[in-house]
């Protein structure tokens, strides 16, 4: 299968005061391919949200490489960003941020048709009202404003929005989290259809651990700025090669009723990433830490056939 998105050892520093940095990512590299559902997943804070924004160029690296459809992102000229801009669409987590509000939906959707001459201005109209039906939105929708909808409504219409120019991969940065539940399972059903019937590859970023198994065929785990973990997705399920990815997958409860798990308490708070621990960065919360631990770090490597841990453990 063809590879449509690599990230080659990606970095992004940020200065603060006292000339420090804050390392929100740092040497991440993996690779989506084409009909792809790429999970990333890790607590708030572990720089998921900032790789989403490099994925687009939102913001600039500050070293590595991002290769999407053979064109380099971090260094693309103005002409190749418009290109990679429509093969590469994202998906916020505030939809109601994302939308503006003196737009109507018609407008807010059209516009992108219009500018990357997918349809002619008279046929706007009825290709609008095709994306809305798609996310499970009738046409009375095209002449309302975002404050007239739900929270997943609003949702729906930033995944019309994102198909509009027909992309190869969305980048959907915790597309669930500022939903109800009952509103969340309906939202991943509709991206799972639309990812199934159209072959769209995915970055996925949740710290949703139930949704990633769903909806993902390989996860990333995050800590501090670094992948600590990769593999398919059933296999990091079920068994879980890394300390933090145990931690994480203790604390999902189970649906099956009676079915205990015990529950890994981590250690403390995480370290702030402008002062990282030496060595392995989760150290001083890991419960299988020993002496190399907290004075080298651990390199990412594949330790069995498709996956890959940064432990010394392994």
């Amino acid at each position: 299968m063809k590879e449509l998105l690599k990230l080659e050892n990606v970095r992004k520093y940020f200065p603060v005061k006292g000339g420090n940095v804050l390392k929100a990512v740092d040497d991440v590299s993996f690779v989506v391919h084409e009909a792809e559902v790429f999970g990333l997943v890790g607590e708030s804070g572990c720089g998921k949200s900032t790789l989403g924004k490099l994925i687009l160029k939102l913001i600039e690296t500050t070293g590595g490489r991002i290769i999407f459809d053979g064109l380099d992102v971090t260094n693309a000229t103005r002409q190749e960003l418009s290109k990679i801009r429509r093969g590469l669409q994202i998906i916020f987590q505030d939809p109601l941020a994302s939308l503006n509000p003196r737009m109507r939906i018609l407008d807010a959707i059209g516009e992108a048709l219009v500018v990357n001459n997918i349809v002619r201005r008279k046929e706007v109209k009825d290709s609008v009202a095709d994306l809305l039906e798609k996310v499970g939105l009738n046409t009375d929708s095209l002449y309302k404003y975002p404050h007239e909808f739900s929270g997943g409504q609003r949702q729906r219409i930033c995944i019309a929005r994102a198909l509009a120019v027909k992309p190869k991969m969305i980048v959907a940065d915790e597309p669930l989290s500022a939903l109800d539940v009952s509103i969340q399972a309906q939202i991943i059903n509709l991206l799972d259809d639309l990812q199934k019937d159209s072959g769209l590859a995915f970055v996925f970023i949740s710290h949703n651990l139930p949704a990633i198994e769903h909806f993902s065929d390989k996860v990333a785990v995050m800590y501090l700025g670094k992948i600590v973990e990769m593999s398919g997705t059933a296999e990091l399920f079920k068994g879980p090669m890394h300390p933090y990815t145990e931690a994480l997958l203790s604390a999902v409860p189970k649906p099956e009723f009676g079915e205990k798990v015990e529950r890994i308490i981590l250690e403390g708070d995480v370290p702030s990433p402008i002062h990282i621990p030496p060595g392995c960065p989760f150290h001083p919360r890991c419960p299988k830490r020993f002496g190399l631990c907290d004075k080298e770090i651990p390199a990412f490597s594949e330790v069995e056939k498709n996956r890959w841990v940064s432990c010394h453990l392994w």
